[in-house]
């Protein structure tokens, strides 16, 4: 099993493992008293109103499929899409409590299939063991996500190859 970093949270370990995991997060809030995640990737360019509705049926689709599979899947969170400085911020915001690891990796893949070439990556891809070693940390600290309700919140966001974690 993977192990966890040292004298940190985990929550900070959260974040940290899932900003190493998927190189397309460029930051993630962890709002602890509200029990909510909030994942944040940038896309290169303004993106019609047409394509973000478009994006978000397409994530609707994707998980009733998946619920309709296995009625124990996550249903899909909030998908939000806001422009700043000629970038394109979308936002997948989803309660701790219904948060697994699967659904993270689902959201991750539509968002590089629909996106293609507008999502950004600045990061080496990992090596397999590295991502399974990385799954197995995120799993673990969703697995006991009691952990996560005593947490402060907080803040992890990349830049180049470094991740930073703030306290909100």
């Amino acid at each position: 099993m993977a192990k966890l970093r040292l004298k940190e949270t985990p929550g900070t370990n959260l974040l940290v493992s899932m900003l190493i995991r998927y190189p397309e997060l460029s930051s993630l809030s962890l709002n602890a008293r509200a029990g909510m995640l909030t994942l944040t990737i940038l896309l290169k360019g303004e993106v019609a109103d047409d394509t973000c509705r478009e994006f978000a049926l397409y994530c609707t689709d994707y998980f009733l499929a998946c619920r309709e599979l296995e009625p124990s899947f996550a249903p899909l969170g909030k998908i939000g899409h806001s422009l700043m400085d000629g970038v394109t911020i979308l936002t997948y915001e989803q309660q701790v409590d219904a948060l697994h690891v699967t659904e993270l990796s689902l959201f991750v893949q539509l968002v590089r299939e629909f996106y293609a070439g507008l999502v950004g990556s600045d990061l080496l891809p990992l090596q397999e063991a590295e991502l399974h070693a990385q799954e197995e940390i995120i799993a673990g600290i969703l697995g006991e996500k009691e952990t996560l309700r005593q947490e402060d919140s907080i803040v992890a966001y990349r830049d180049g190859g470094k991740v930073f974690v703030y306290n909100k």
